[in-house]
């Protein structure tokens, strides 16, 4: 056994600072501090790091893939019962990571194709390589099309809705476009810690400097994500014990708990 972490306890620092997260999230108004979140923003990275890595390893990456979207689709369907039927004063629930990894997957497999075009020589396979970048990117761009026309009719926001639901799109998925860049820095540097833990620290560093005026400690501190470069670095490349199922069933788990139980004190 390496010294450093495996992929388990990488993914239990992710989850547990996911709860501390998400406790914060949930029960400020039971007087939960402002460093929940703090300490929240470790867990993001890391389950990009693993993904990257996953995506590398899996034996399937349609299978894996579809997991993402599939994860995404009933997470969507959650976050819409809690916000129809457990939301104080209409605060919205839109906790959806699946989305972002499946998004950074889709452009890990888009720079996997062009790579083997290039060194293969082959225009086939760089040709999809193209159609994997910019076909997210057309789609990301259709929910713009539709908050340009203003107002929307009963029929537009419906289709809006729909797609929204159905599409993961860089604007609208959690963290946006950083974040799905950052699961893609991850796996074209993978295996270079030194490369990936700076990919960390620039997007943290863009991340604060594009906040401008807002406090880097009571409104902008998502550049606490840096912080997640230091276990990133302590992951040794073995996988430890599998817990592959326990996070698609524990993040909405989890999630949905949080909602119930904290409308239901403040009922």
């Amino acid at each position: 056994m390496q010294k450093g972490l495996n992929g388990f306890q990488l993914k239990i620092i992710g989850v547990i600072t996911m709860v501390i997260d998400h406790l914060g999230q949930f029960f400020t108004f039971l007087g939960a501090p402002l460093w929940f979140h703090w300490i929240g923003r470790i867990a993001a990275p890391i389950f990009l790091f693993e993904s990257s890595e996953g995506f590398v390893h899996t034996r399937s990456r349609k299978k894996y893939m579809f997991r993402l979207l599939v994860g995404f689709w009933i997470m969507g369907g959650i976050d819409w019962i809690l916000k129809t039927y457990f939301s104080v004063d209409n605060e919205l629930v839109i906790n959806n990571i699946f989305g972002t990894i499946f998004l950074g997957t889709v452009f890990m497999q888009a720079v996997e194709h062009l790579r083997n075009g290039v060194s293969e020589k082959s225009s086939r396979t760089f040709l999809k390589g193209i159609l994997w970048f910019v076909v997210p990117l057309l789609l990301s761009a259709l929910p713009l099309f539709f908050l340009a026309q203003g107002e929307l009719s009963t029929v537009s926001m419906g289709i809006f809705r729909t797609f929204t639901f159905l599409i993961p799109t860089l604007l609208l998925t959690e963290g946006g476009f950083l974040f799905v860049l950052l699961a893609v820095l991850f796996y074209l540097f993978h295996g270079k810690k030194a490369l990936q833990a700076a990919s960390l620290v620039v997007i943290a560093l863009i991340v604060l400097f594009a906040g401008g005026l807002q406090h880097p400690f009571t409104e902008n501190f998502q550049w606490m994500m840096l912080l997640s470069a230091v276990p990133i670095i302590l992951y040794n490349g073995e996988k430890g014990r599998s817990m592959r199922n326990f996070f698609y069933y524990f993040y909405p788990a989890h999630i949905a708990l949080f909602a119930i139980v904290s409308f239901l004190l403040q009922k």
